[in-house]
């Protein structure tokens, strides 16, 4: 028979000096900083990484050599130049993105000083502080699996900076700490409200999708080379149909010969003198258009942004929450997307059917002198059209599907002073922002107030029935005043009705630039069977998560809680109909229940506490560790004092043999040696631990003849 593997030594966390940190220690430590900076590094710059690794190889040159500890100077100097590297990064120290950069600096710089056991623990500290930091980034499912792997690291490192004998045990009581933890978790998930103050803080200045309130021909093209995610959707009842799935996010009304642009309420204001509350209401509800015109209602689960957009199927009717409703049938949020948000909405599918405050002249309005060429075409098709406003959009509309028209991903860039010229007469080509300003610019042309809506075209739709909406769904239409309502003009339909049907996607002209700033994009890969349905689901379940969990607010929790009443109510209604008497036995029943749960709390409650001031008391301590280990085969000699027992059966005890020097030691010292009153608890508390180590460690035995122990 082989023999036994002898076992490794245990690697302490404090050296035989009882203060420096061992090596072991050391690396633990930085394999955690490791960790929590990986979930940073998306949005931080990369050469915090050869911060690091700066760091951490002076400590093991400094280990292994004995050099002297890093002094002030040093240490100020490291400070010193991250803070200038980090305002040369991000140009300000006052952004969430250099804030977040400073602390990670810290917490990297901080194991320059790190040496006895109460640095380890600021440097554990200061880890976990920055991985809930992580999630002002993101709250997704890797952040989340990242931040436990990096908690339940710093967790260990705790543990055995504690006094725990090496990893194996360590690891082993950091589990327990976690699934001990798990149940309170989850319940204060539940019934507690989220902290506002936390997830409300400004939030990195960077857009979710690259959709802006000013456009020229050409912009939006941009847009299709990414696969960035703008909002997702889940409908209640009717769903769209593509050509129905117009997502309005801006209006843009005022055109200075190049660009279209947003005219905000207070501009509009101060252009035609009117108060700004004529422009824009805040309210729950629009003031604008009637509640009987809704046609679809959402929840929007919105991707973070530095702008306070909301987009709508149309016109917006009704929200969940206060908003900023604007006359010209757009909505907007109180203030910009600080997380990832749920929005429920009420909507009409269609433009706005009331006139724009702004008034007609406003929408008719162009610069003088320009695009003489288009001037000259309007003035002919009007002619043609005998005057008649819907026979010359008709006019104009079919002029768009007629060759050598072109719609294209990839248009060619037009930089003249007339550009409306240039797109109708020499390039020809073009994607939905040129096709949309040229109309919106002919029907002005022709006395038809006008204007460019810009938002997003379609959405993928999951199996499970939501949608999704990327940057390439960003579209730009035309809206025309007539008969007393908006109606929607969009030149596209007619050019490339397969964008309306399919998407960008299935653009043959210029496709080589859909998708060309995300090469890796598993969207690309949507002809593969098995790896588009990996996708899918994978979304699936990111979305399920991100409303589900992430989502989970004030809304859900009521919900809830409504739904946990609601069932209690239904059983103890089916309670007082099986039982006889009805409501007099009932609520006997229920006054005896209680008076018997009142009674077992008030008896658990009493001996806990007994239980936790008798834990303060040694003798009883190590007592009830005697009577522990009598039962299991080890029982104190006779005459034989409780701390020469531990000591005789610790070389027999396995990886518990260590805590049973150790309780005998405490308890030694606890007995006789003259100690203060702090230290008295301190080694208490001490010895308690090492009581339950013992019960923990110790290897089941069988009872030996006279219960001495095998």
């Amino acid at each position: 028979m082989s023999a036994p593997r002898p076992a490794r030594p245990a690697v302490p966390a404090v050296l035989a000096d009882g203060r420096g940190l061992s090596g072991g220690m050391l690396r633990q430590l930085f394999i955690g900083q490791c960790l929590v900076l990986a979930l940073h590094l998306a949005w931080m710059p990369a050469w915090l990484v050869a911060l690091a690794l700066a760091v951490a190889g002076y400590r093991l040159v400094q280990l292994r050599r004995g050099l002297p500890r890093a002094g002030i100077l040093l240490r100020l100097a490291a400070v010193g130049g991250l803070v200038l590297a980090l305002w040369l990064q991000f140009g300000t120290l006052g952004s969430m993105d250099g804030l977040v950069g400073l602390l990670l600096g810290v917490y990297l710089l901080k194991l320059l000083e790190t040496h006895d056991r109460r640095d380890a623990r600021v440097v554990v500290v200061i880890g976990l502080v920055t991985t809930a930091v992580a999630f002002l980034h993101d709250q997704g499912i890797p952040m989340a699996a990242g931040a436990l792997l990096a908690v339940a690291w710093l967790l260990q490192s705790l543990v055995w900076l504690s006094g725990a004998t090496g990893l194996r045990q360590a690891w082993r009581e950091t589990a327990w700490l976690l699934v001990l933890s798990a149940p309170l978790m989850a319940l204060l998930f539940v019934t507690f409200p989220r902290l506002g103050p936390l997830w409300s803080m400004p939030q990195m200045d960077r857009a979710a999708t690259g959709l802006t309130d000013e456009i020229s021909p050409g912009d939006i093209a941009e847009l299709s080379r990414s696969d960035a995610r703008a909002f997702r959707a889940r409908f209640a009842g009717r769903q769209p149909a593509p050509d129905e799935r117009y997502w309005r996010v801006y209006t843009l009304s005022h055109f200075d010969g190049i660009r279209w642009s947003r005219a905000t309420p207070d501009q509009l204001a101060v252009a035609l003198e009117r108060p700004a509350d004529a422009f824009v209401r805040e309210a729950a509800r629009s003031p604008w258009q009637a509640q009987e015109s809704a046609r679809f209602s959402a929840e929007l689960l919105l991707e973070p942004d530095s702008r306070p957009w909301r987009p709508s199927l149309g016109t917006p009717l009704a929200s969940d929450s206060r908003q900023r409703f604007l006359a010209d049938g757009t909505l907007e949020g109180l203030t910009p997307l600080s997380s990832r948000s749920l929005l429920r909405l009420a909507s009409s599918g269609a433009p706005p059917l009331y006139p724009d405050p702004a008034g007609s002249r406003w929408h008719r309005l162009l610069p003088d002198g320009a695009n003489p060429r288009t001037r000259a075409l309007a003035g002919r098709l009007w002619r043609e059209s005998d005057g008649d406003p819907d026979a010359y959009l008709a006019a104009m509309m079919a002029r768009f599907g007629e060759a050598p028209y072109r719609y294209t991903l990839s248009p060619p860039r037009l930089v003249g002073e007339h550009r409306v010229d240039d797109f109708l007469f020499d390039s020809q080509a073009g994607y939905c922002t040129h096709y949309a300003s040229a109309a919106a610019v002919m029907a002005r042309m022709a006395g038809i107030p006008a204007r460019v809506v810009a938002g997003f075209l379609g959405g993928e739709r999951h199996p499970d029935g939501h949608f999704t909406v990327r940057d390439y769904d960003a579209h730009a239409w035309v809206e025309v005043w007539r008969d007393g309502a908006w109606r929607r003009l969009d030149p596209t339909a007619v050019i490339a009705p397969e964008r309306i049907e399919q998407g960008a996607q299935a653009v043959d002209d210029g496709a080589e630039a859909f998708l060309a700033d995300a090469r890796f994009s598993p969207l690309r890969m949507r002809e593969v069977g098995w790896v588009n349905r990996l996708r899918l689901e994978w979304e699936r379940l990111e979305y399920r998560w991100q409303r589900g969990v992430v989502g989970y607010q004030r809304e859900s929790r009521r919900s809830l809680m409504a739904r946990l009443a609601g069932w209690w109510r239904e059983a103890w209604a089916r309670l007082d109909a099986l039982l006889p008497g009805r409501g007099a036995v009932t609520t006997a029943l229920v006054l005896v229940g209680v008076l018997v749960v009142a009674a077992g709390l008030a008896l658990l409650v009493q001996r806990g506490w007994h239980r936790h001031r008798r834990r303060r008391d040694e003798r009883w301590l190590v007592g009830q560790l005697q009577a522990w280990l009598a039962r299991h085969g080890l029982a104190a000699h006779a005459g034989e004092s409780p701390a020469a027992h531990l000591r005789r059966i610790a070389p027999r005890a396995g990886p518990a043999g260590r805590a049973l020097e150790e309780c005998a030691r405490d308890l030694e010292r606890l007995a006789y040696a003259p100690l203060e009153a702090a230290e008295r608890r301190q080694r208490q508390r001490r010895l308690a631990q090492r009581v339950a180590e013992v019960r923990r460690l110790l290897p089941r035995r069988r009872r030996g003849p006279g219960g001495a122990g095998a």
